[in-house]
């Protein structure tokens, strides 16, 4: 008994995906899925849906689950893609009705872009205490707010699928500017994952080679971020983290993505139906304050 974890990288973004099988049932979940889509261009391209497929085909591997851990700032969703390639249930957490109105407020999204618009996508919306049958293994649903106010991980078996709450030891911990992001919220969910076991296995979501000086990574385990994440690593304090997160924020530049990528994520990664001459038009909001989105 027992899963396996294989992940796919995408250089763009610097998410990685996870596909989590049981080795006894066949069955599997995507956790994070990428639908690529270039900022400067604007050119769109399957390839990282496309490499999951392919995967889970060759293994002959039953997919039952795409999981976003949140409403992603810095990449498309590519779960609507990869339920039409080779189905499964698309899963987010509740709090996804409250980001798409805030989304749909900037935006300012015609009134078709109801809350039943923004939930249609979407299979199961998942609360804190979930649990989700998966082969014979069970995800357990864990609220961990604070990078975003809707913000997920995923438990399963010896393993937790921590989105972006954590990076790998040398990165630190994930941004906390974003609409409801709280860096107190974030430190309780942290330290809620590392009262685990030391042994215990976490899967980031991304990854960016700490700035190019190793290669990319995205599994560690408590025990490693205990004593070397160098923001909550080695016993600091609730109030040293809110000061040095909220110094980082205020320094950060936002995600090339951002404004192409949220008001697709909140329907799952669903793009718009194609204009009059035939192509697919993203508009883009101007001087939005801060934390809006």
């Amino acid at each position: 008994m027992g899963i396996d974890v294989h992940t796919f990288h995408d250089v763009r973004s610097g998410t990685a995906t996870h596909v989590v099988s049981c080795r006894t049932s066949g069955s599997c979940v995507v956790i994070d899925p990428v639908f690529d889509l270039d900022p400067k261009s604007g050119r769109t391209s399957r390839a990282p849906v496309d490499a999951v497929v392919e995967f889970i085909q060759a293994e002959n591997l039953r997919l039952e689950w795409i999981l976003d851990t949140h409403v992603h700032h810095d990449h498309v969703s590519g779960a609507i893609a990869l339920r039409e390639a080779v189905g499964g249930r698309i899963g987010i957490g509740r709090l996804v009705i409250e980001v798409g109105a805030a989304v749909r407020d900037v935006y300012a999204l015609p009134d078709a872009a109801t809350d039943e618009a923004v939930v249609d996508p979407f299979d199961r919306l998942l609360d804190e205490g979930d649990r989700l049958p998966f082969g014979e293994q069970t995800i357990e649903v864990w609220a961990t707010p604070g990078h975003t106010v809707d913000h997920l991980s995923y438990r399963i078996g010896n393993a937790i699928f921590v989105g972006d709450t954590l990076f790998m030891p040398d990165s630190g911990t994930a941004r906390c500017d974003f609409h409801r992001g709280d860096a107190r919220r974030l430190y309780a969910s942290i330290h809620r994952i590392l009262a685990e076991p030391e042994e215990t296995r976490l899967f980031v979501c991304h990854d960016y080679g700490a700035d190019g000086s190793r290669p990319p990574a995205w599994e560690t385990t408590v025990g490693a971020q205990r004593t070397d994440n160098i923001h909550v690593g080695d016993g600091c304090g609730e109030e040293a983290f809110v000061a040095l997160r909220r110094e980082r924020d205020e320094g950060l530049d936002m995600p090339a993505l951002l404004l192409a990528s949220l008001p697709l994520n909140i329907v799952a990664g669903r793009f718009p139906s194609p204009a009059a001459n035939g192509r697919v038009i993203l508009a883009m909001p101007l001087d939005v304050p801060g934390h809006a989105i």
